[in-house]
């Protein structure tokens, strides 16, 4: 047998002027063989085998006769049975259970418990020839100013506080100018969700015509053959702002193509190289900074910003109006503890409202306590379980009557730390004095003159911090020097007077005009 190699040397050296006798001498055939192919060659070029399926003989490679195997494994009943497994998994595709469809290895089991001898192989080989496919074709979006806007949810691992957790990164991205919005929650909630819209629409300033989205649970309540039914939430939202909905295709990410794309793009930018915080709030500071750098770069097609195109929309869009509120009303009772639950989280409520029914709006960050219509108490939303979440003010008259409780108590430990630290450092064992301290500071909101009091106590090294002390410091007016002033009498007078007050609350004596603290 004669490899293609050898044919195409035979030509070659033909084509060169070589003689038969040389060419046969060079491949290591014999004269015969030469002709032969030689012969073909000249025939081939004789013929016009532009439309021929093949090519000539001559450039072909050999060809070897197949020996008869076995007759084959897969008979008409396993290709009957592996086409109804095909089918069955076309109907759960299209009733939304594609996660139930049968994979190739549970066909090869099916067909052996039916007692067929056939390998895993030929199961393969026949089922991805009747599932083939042809490529895809992708048709270009056109995309309107102001028209529509998608949106999709993304997951961010960050650091906060020292601790690894998931958080949801929920991004809106503009489909003409790219221009991109996006959120950290911690959940993924119907309460998020509209939360986010509110704050993209009032970013934006407009309200696109259409909103796009996947088949999210808490946009599609269910499906109903073909059809979806949008949730009321999402309903009630739609009708206020007066946007349509746009569900795409299940399995069908490039329907919304932009903000997929979005998702991996601004995780990358945001929080590649910088993932500890302080708090979420730091986080989506730090993302906001980020989509602002992102939005003034250059439009690809446009040649100007994203931002830029974003106003350009902004121009022909319907304004945005007054924010929806998104927060769920609940009744709910205040227990023993003058807490109320909410989502399996208890929340405080200031003393005084034990067995009372008050409302609480519940909303994505917040969680306002009404008490007869009035705004009572406004805690952070926690997302956990099981969690108390107490304002210390809230317990100050209690702890008047039950000092001993103070120290060890819920409310003490989710105190900010610097007031954590004045506790400790002056007023274990004087939980009177401090409950007076707090009190103060609670009706005149002047917790930051309250340090800067400590601090000049400690600048003029006063053996003791008391309530007393600190009290006097915050109730002095400043030093006012009158600056047409010029009779220094009366600076020194004024000064003098100042002096008396302080040795007055500290006990110092005065002699000879020198004050000695004590």
């Amino acid at each position: 047998m004669i490899s293609l190699n050898a044919k195409q040397t035979i030509i070659k050296l033909y084509l060169e002027g070589v003689s038969k006798r040389k060419i046969a001498k060079e491949v290591g055939k014999s004269r015969n063989t030469v002709d032969k192919y030689i012969k073909l060659f000249e025939e081939s070029k004789r013929k016009d085998t532009r439309n021929l399926p093949i090519t000539e003989e001559i450039m072909k490679p050999p060809t070897y006769k197949k020996r008869k195997g076995k007759k084959s494994v897969l008979t008409e009943e396993i290709k009957t049975l592996l086409r109804g497994y095909i089918k069955d998994n076309k109907w759960k595709r299209e009733h939304y259970m594609g996660k139930q469809q049968m994979k190739m290895i549970d066909m090869h089991e099916k067909l052996l418990e039916k007692g067929h001898s056939i390998s895993y192989t030929t199961v393969r080989n026949f089922v991805n020839k009747e599932t083939k496919k042809s490529k895809e074709v992708y048709v270009r979006r056109y995309c309107e100013p102001g028209y529509e806007v998608e949106f999709d949810w993304g997951e961010v691992k960050l650091e906060v506080q020292g601790k690894i957790k998931s958080y949801s990164l929920a991004v809106f991205t503009l489909a003409y100018s790219n221009y991109r919005f996006a959120v950290l929650y911690q959940s993924e909630s119907q309460v998020c969700v509209l939360d986010v819209h509110t704050k993209f629409i009032e970013q934006v300033g407009f309200i696109p015509t259409v909103f796009t989205y996947d088949n999210m649970r808490t946009v599609v309540k269910s499906f109903i053959g073909k059809e979806k039914a949008i949730t009321d939430s999402m309903k009630n939202l739609s009708d206020y702002y007066q946007f349509k909905i746009r569900l795409c295709q299940a399995r069908k990410g490039n329907e919304k193509g932009h903000v997929e794309r979005s998702v991996e793009y601004i995780r990358r930018k945001a929080f590649s190289s910088h993932i500890a915080f302080t708090s979420i709030k730091e986080a989506n500071d730090h993302l906001f900074n980020t989509l602002e750098k992102l939005n003034n770069r250059l439009h690809h097609e446009h040649k100007i910003s994203h931002h830029e195109l974003m106003n350009k929309e902004k121009e022909i869009s319907s304004p945005a109006i007054a924010p929806f509120d998104v927060a769920d009303l609940i009744e709910c009772r205040v227990d023993k503890y003058s807490t109320v639950t909410i989502n399996q989280n208890r929340y405080s409520v200031p003393e005084g409202h034990v067995g009372m029914y008050i409302k609480a709006k519940v909303g994505a960050e917040k969680i306002k306590l009404f008490i007869d219509g009035k705004l009572a108490a406004e805690h952070p939303r926690n997302w956990g379980l099981h969690q108390w979440i107490m304002d210390i003010n809230h317990f100050l008259k209690t702890f008047s009557k039950k000092k001993g409780a103070l120290g060890q108590s819920e409310c003490l430990r989710q105190t900010p730390t610097k007031i954590k630290t004045l506790y400790n450092d002056y007023y274990i064992g004087k939980e009177k004095e401090f409950i007076e301290l707090l009190l103060y500071v609670r009706e005149n909101n002047n917790l930051e003159k309250v340090f800067s009091a400590i601090e000049e106590l400690k600048k003029i090294q006063i053996g003791q911090v008391t309530t007393e002390r600190i009290l006097f410091l915050c109730e002095q007016s400043p030093l006012k020097i009158n600056i047409k002033a010029t009779n220094r009498d009366e600076t020194m007078d004024q000064s003098e007077s100042n002096m008396k007050a302080y040795a007055n609350l500290f006990n110092q004596t005065e002699e000879e005009g020198v004050v000695h603290c004590g």
